[in-house]
């Protein structure tokens, strides 16, 4: 007899609205929402009383970052809780267990579906007065119901899952009727050399006064699924490359050589750049970049010390296709649910092949007038926020499972060389982040399959100041930015461009476990 699925309900809460040297955030007005009783609560007490009673999974989208850390005094010392990536994960009080939905759906809920508000109305002075007391209740309500009809039915398809990698997973394994891949540790660390993140790539810094492109690849990383790839635990060590494409493409190669461009290297401080200055090195890649560095003339003074050569392959075929004509069948109708979910499920599944679950721990909460005792156990400070310490215990290798790096490395592998080709053929590429090239002309041909390159847009002019540092303006009018890290205007951008630093203050703090409730104030540098 199938085991019955606890309900889940979902909850928010409308705090001080962020301002410029405002770190005393409290909420005044909380939410709850389980699908067919809608409740609101002036106080946290009020609101932990009631569903601490309740024996439910209780939702609250960025909670782990934000709205959990106001209940973070009820949770009994002791507990255990689960955190990821500094992230409030998981935990109980009382018959309740308390999620952050960002986990599964890690994107903001206006991509979904949002109620626009002025959050002046929040401040205190003001929010009373009856017509903003209703608009701010109007727009939390909003924000439960939207929030529940999202989880409700990832949960109803997916099943109640921690995080959208573990969900990615399960669900290619059903799917595929398999079990999911196991090597163990000694594979991992021979083979994760060879596991890189995008190629993210300044050409031009400074001031852009000409016309330009950007365009990028349609579904990057599930066009590259699609292709084999290595799988399994067993492989074979030699030191001469394979003699057919299919077992080179799938390989991967330790070896010196000047490269122009074409490689990936970790810096001195395991940075990520690739080396085009005509210098020896030794490089560990994957062959689908190999073989793009042939093909444009790219290598140099090569010397080749070890391959590593895998007999077994898979492709996810099957998978990447089924979500993605789905996703397209979504988008004609209007659903943005299933757009979304689909779009997740794509783009998750090859990250959890590359997990370490050496980086895993095992967290309680417990009064921070226990750090020392705890140290002294055995465990780790992992964050302090108020009275209360975070404490990680590393797990038992029993409790590991190490999938295969080497499926993961080759994917990101793969997409690496297919934006490196697209470079080559490019008329002056000025910039590049992971599937996209911003260049006067780009090579690739635009298309509307998967792995097809579209564009992004015609651009005038334009600035870049960085890695993830740039504004574009449109021919249309509208900008293109990004400023990772901090809120810039295009105008600051500019600036910082133009070799001028600009003093950043941000408006909302960060809700750090490690450092508390902070307003971090940075210096922004151009950087190339």
């Amino acid at each position: 007899m199938a085991r019955k699925r606890r309900k889940i309900a979902v909850a928010d809460c409308e705090t001080d609205p962020f301002r410029k040297g405002r770190t005393d955030i409290k909420p005044f007005l909380w939410g709850f929402y389980d699908g067919e009783v809608y409740l609101e609560f002036k106080t946290v007490e009020e609101f932990i009383n009631y569903v601490s009673q309740l024996n439910i999974i209780l939702y609250a989208h960025n909670g782990g970052k934000f709205d959990w850390f106001f209940i973070l005094d009820y949770i009994e010392d002791f507990s255990s809780v689960t955190l990821i990536n500094g992230r409030l994960a998981k935990f109980k009080i009382g018959n309740c267990e308390f999620r952050d939905s960002w986990n599964i759906l890690p994107f903001p809920l206006a991509q979904y579906q949002k109620t626009k508000i002025d959050y002046d109305i929040m401040e205190r002075e003001v929010r009373y007065k009856p017509e903003n007391w209703r608009e701010i209740r109007a727009y939390l309500r909003d924000d439960c119901i939207y929030l529940f009809d999202l989880v409700s039915a990832f949960v109803e398809r997916f099943g109640v899952n921690l995080t959208i990698a573990g969900t990615s997973m399960k669900t290619w394994a059903k799917m595929m009727e398999i079990d999911p891949p196991k090597t163990n540790r000694l594979f991992y660390y021979n083979l994760k050399p060879y596991y890189y993140g995008g190629r993210v790539e300044c050409f031009y810094n400074g001031i852009i006064e000409r016309d330009f492109k950007v365009v990028d690849i349609k579904s990057a990383y599930p066009f590259a699924m699609l292709h084999y790839h290595p799988y399994g635990s067993k492989y074979y060590v030699s030191d001469e490359l394979p003699n057919t494409i299919a077992y080179l493409e799938r390989s991967f190669i330790n070896l010196s050589a000047a490269s122009l461009g074409a490689f990936p290297y970790r810096d001195s401080d395991n940075s990520l750049y690739f080396p085009n200055d005509g210098e020896t090195r030794e490089f560990k890649i994957t062959g689908w970049e190999y073989i793009a560095a042939i093909e444009n003339g790219c290598l140099q003074r090569e010397e080749i010390k070890e391959v590593i050569t895998f007999p077994e392959t898979i492709t996810f075929k099957e998978y990447i296709e089924r979500f993605f004509n789905e996703r397209a069948e979504a988008k004609r109708r209007g659903d943005k649910k299933t757009d979304l979910f689909c779009k997740l499920l794509m783009n998750s599944l090859y990250g959890k092949f590359g997990a370490n679950p050496d980086e895993y721990e095992d967290f309680y909460i417990t009064n921070s007038k226990f750090i020392q005792a705890a140290i002294n156990d055995g465990g780790r400070l992992a964050g302090i926020l108020g009275n209360k310490a975070f404490i990680g215990i590393k797990q038992d290798d029993a409790q590991k499972r190490f999938y295969n790096v080497a499926t993961a490395a080759s994917i990101t592998g793969f997409v690496r060389a297919y934006l490196f080709n697209a470079i080559k053929s490019s008329d002056t590429p000025l910039y590049c982040d992971t599937d996209s090239i911003a260049a006067i002309k780009p090579g690739p041909p635009i298309g509307d399959k998967l792995g097809d390159w579209e564009s992004e847009g015609e651009f005038s002019e334009g600035a870049i100041a960085g890695k993830k540092l740039y504004a574009f303006k449109g021919k249309d009018g509208k900008w293109k930015s990004r400023s990772k890290g901090v809120k810039l205007t295009h105008e600051e951008i500019y600036k910082v461009a133009k070799g001028v630093p600009i003093k950043y203050e941000p408006i909302a703090p960060t809700f750090s476990l490690k450092r508390g409730i902070v307003l971090t104030p940075r210096t922004v540098k151009r950087t190339i």
